[in-house]
């Protein structure tokens, strides 16, 4: 379908939904001079101007998934929060969550309305620390784990070179001394290059207020805090993101490599 095509259709489909939200429709008509339906009905309106802007880039689209009961209910699900949305920022990540469905059509929608409560509730300070944790998974758990295996066998070797008796030029255990320095010098300058997410600096945000999100995150399941498995630091100092939160960025499409 061209992409003009496509936008008047989705339009099309935006004002027809609009009846399904309470308060909206025909009785936001009735009491079109009522401050708050005014209100809502200029969220509405801006989202059909948001809406439509996601069609400049050449968008085409199967028409079939417009029309397909897992996106009807995920478009009404997205307008009863439109309504109630006063960020332009927020109202293009519902546009973006809702043209990715287009696009690509998924059949696991259980969590929407989850992920929709959660576009809603959380700040965007917030979803760009989930964001900038994202590298802090599994892979990451393992690297650190991987690095205190190489500094046990680095101490190892440092106990094999004190009984060495006799040595020609070098230790015969230099070699592997040096092929273990190296692979722990790599794997910490790999780490350093991520400790300034963990910093509210990064996100130009004072210390308190930077604890407080990372406590929201964690409350919503999306981030958890991993300082039971590091000597010092702490509560909330070393904040890990969890599978649900690796699901939530990916709804959004806010799921990508930092580094």
């Amino acid at each position: 379908m061209a992409k003009k095509e496509g936008k008047e259709v989705l339009i099309s489909v935006a004002k027809s939904s609009l009846g399904a939200i309470p308060y909206a429709g025909t009785a936001l008509n009735e009491m079109f001079f009522d401050h708050r339906e005014r209100v809502k009905q200029n969220r509405f309106n801006r989202f059909v101007e948001i809406l439509g802007e996601g069609f400049t880039d050449g968008t085409e689209f199967n028409l079939e998934n417009v029309t397909s009961e897992d996106f009807g209910d995920l478009f009404e699900s997205v307008l009863r929060r439109v309504v109630k949305t006063k960020s332009d920022l927020k109202l293009q990540r519902f546009r973006e969550i809702l043209l990715k469905q287009i696009r690509e059509p998924s059949n696991q929608m259980e969590l929407s309305e989850l992920y929709l409560d959660l576009v809603a509730a959380l700040s965007e300070e917030e979803i760009s620390i989930l964001f900038h944790h994202q590298c802090f998974d599994l892979s990451y758990e393992e690297r650190i784990t991987e690095m205190n295996r190489l500094k046990d066998q680095r101490n190892e070797i440092a106990q094999k070179k004190k009984r060495e008796t006799i040595i020609y030029e070098r230790s015969k255990y230099a070699d592997e001394d040096e092929l273990v320095n190296g692979k722990i010098s790599e794997i910490e300058k790999w780490l350093d290059t991520l400790q300034k997410f963990r910093r509210a600096d990064f996100y130009n945000l004072p210390e308190s207020k930077f604890m407080l999100f990372k406590q929201r995150l964690q409350a919503q399941g999306l981030l958890v805090d991993n300082r039971m498995n590091r000597i010092g630091g702490g509560n909330f100092q070393n904040m890990g993101i969890t599978e649900f939160g690796l699901e939530f960025l990916d709804f959004i499409q806010e799921k990508n490599e930092l580094v």
